[in-house]
């Protein structure tokens, strides 16, 4: 009987490893294929912002986003456009943060199988020893790099929470300050106005940078010292 009950779980392995990658696929084409009509979800959402109950509603959809690995910008646009700044960046900040805790929990649940594997290959010494708080921060602050990876990512390499929490909450605070202003006067702009601009973009690479150029700074430190 037990080794009946080996052999299913031996079996299941291999679905397990296929849903967080086939999860990560699926959001991509959701958003560069553009199989949903973002303008069209916007519109609906406009007969409900003056509910109360919508800003948490929009928080949760936000959460259930990024734990399903699928795109959450449409959230942030629904925020930036129907919101001022500051409510809109509480929405992004909690609803980011939610979703990424959720996304590392869940991937961090479906990679128990393959945890002996991964903790004993080299890679994951690496990524383990560039997985600290520094370097989520700069990564997060990075524009237009996907936040599902690095949920999942940390998921599975089991990152220590204490890094991973506070660079998403910077990384979703600072973005979605950024963007929900951005957002906000774009959308009270002329048509021809632009949201991707240097001065949106310029603050966040020069985080990133800063972020980057620490870790870098505490690295050789570091080897100084075991010399």
């Amino acid at each position: 009987m037990d080794e009946l009950v080996v052999k299913e779980k031996k079996r299941g392995l291999p679905l397990k490893t296929l849903i967080l990658p086939g999860l990560l696929l699926a959001g991509i084409a959701v958003q560069y294929l553009e199989l949903v009509d973002w303008f069209e979800v916007l519109e609906i959402s406009r007969g409900y912002a003056h509910h109360w109950w919508f800003p948490p509603l929009i928080t949760l959809l936000m959460i259930l986003a990024y734990t399903l690995a699928l795109p959450g910008s449409i959230f942030i646009w629904i925020s930036g456009v129907l919101f001022m700044p500051g409510p809109a960046a509480l929405i992004i900040a909690l609803g980011g943060l939610g979703g990424a805790v959720a996304a590392y929990f869940f991937s961090r649940r479906l990679s128990d199988g393959m945890t002996s594997r991964i903790t004993n290959s080299p890679l994951f010494a690496i990524l383990q020893r560039h997985g600290d708080f520094v370097a989520l921060s700069a990564v997060r602050l990075l524009p237009g790099f996907p936040h599902s990876v690095i949920n999942y990512g940390a998921g599975i390499l089991q990152l220590p929470l204490t890094a991973f929490v506070p660079a998403t909450l910077i990384g979703f605070g600072v973005k979605g300050y950024l963007y929900a202003t951005a957002i906000h006067q774009v959308t009270r702009a002329d048509e021809g106005a632009r949201f991707v601009t240097w001065q949106l973009l310029a603050p966040l690479l020069i985080l990133a940078g800063l972020f980057l150029v620490a870790k870098l700074y505490m690295a050789r430190r570091l080897r100084s010292r075991s010399r």
